[in-house]
């Protein structure tokens, strides 16, 4: 992990697990997100600073795997984090999980785009935002792996969701966490209950806004005995605003 690094240590507690009594994928990537956040106080260039140079940050891709068991209520854990590269538009920050005894549980990387907040389009990034966290800037960035490209079809299951005034952050924007919630839950209780997740690819495609009604549809396939696929897509109206391809044991 190149960069500057920054860990954050951090106890499972019960309102963060699910059915199954593991850490939730949405309350993993929220610790993710406080993860780089603390990170970004750290060095002195929080989203404080970021508006006042007119923008900020917007995930657009994550790609995680997993090679353990999901962690637990009352484990200790780690999130160690760092950005491993950056060009003029884009940055990939790594998040490593370990557990207590420092093995990995999983890795996650994520690109983000830098983003012009009053025209709502991407702007060069700021050599002053950088310069802290002492990454290598390169024109050709890590690939961070997107979701499979399908259609969905009649055999795709759907569930629909109103956006709550508590989906939304206080950026005003739909938490990028809650996605995960509303993608999950649509897939039977008993596999959830069954199974944990592997791999996961994610690609943000469409900001969902307050006071929308989001459409999740999802399908399972079973690759073999041992391991399943579900795709899923995030709809508000007829514009596609999140796809995940996600792999589980």
């Amino acid at each position: 992990m190149a960069g500057q690094k920054f860990i954050l240590e951090h106890q499972v507690n019960y309102y963060e697990c699910d059915p199954s009594g593991h850490l939730s994928l949405s309350m993993l990537v929220a610790l993710m997100i406080l993860a780089s956040e603390k990170q970004n106080a750290q060095l002195g260039v929080d989203e404080h600073v970021t508006k006042e140079l007119g923008g900020g940050w917007v995930i657009i891709d994550y790609e995680g795997h997993f090679q353990r068991e999901w962690p637990k209520e009352n484990e200790q854990i780690k999130f160690e984090t760092a950005i491993v590269a950056y060009n003029k538009y884009f940055v990939v920050r790594q998040f490593v999980i370990r557990d207590y005894h420092e093995q990995i549980i999983g890795t996650v990387n994520g690109l983000y785009v830098y983003m012009d907040l009053s025209k709502r389009r991407m702007a060069k990034i700021p050599e002053a935002i950088m310069t802290p966290y002492e990454a290598a800037s390169t024109l050709r960035l890590p690939k961070v792996a997107r979701p499979d490209k399908v259609e969905a079809t009649d055999e795709w299951r759907e569930n629909h969701y109103q956006v709550r005034y508590f989906d939304i952050d206080y950026n005003g924007h739909v938490n990028n966490a809650r996605y995960f919630d509303w993608m999950l839950d649509t897939l039977d209780h008993d596999f959830l209950l069954k199974h944990q997740i592997m791999e996961i690819r994610m690609n943000y495609e469409h900001e969902v806004r307050p006071q929308t009604e989001v459409n999740s549809m999802a399908i399972t396939i079973e690759n073999n005995a041992h391991e399943w696929t579900t795709q899923h897509q995030i709809w508000v109206g007829t514009q596609k605003c999140a796809t995940a391809t996600i792999k589980w044991r």
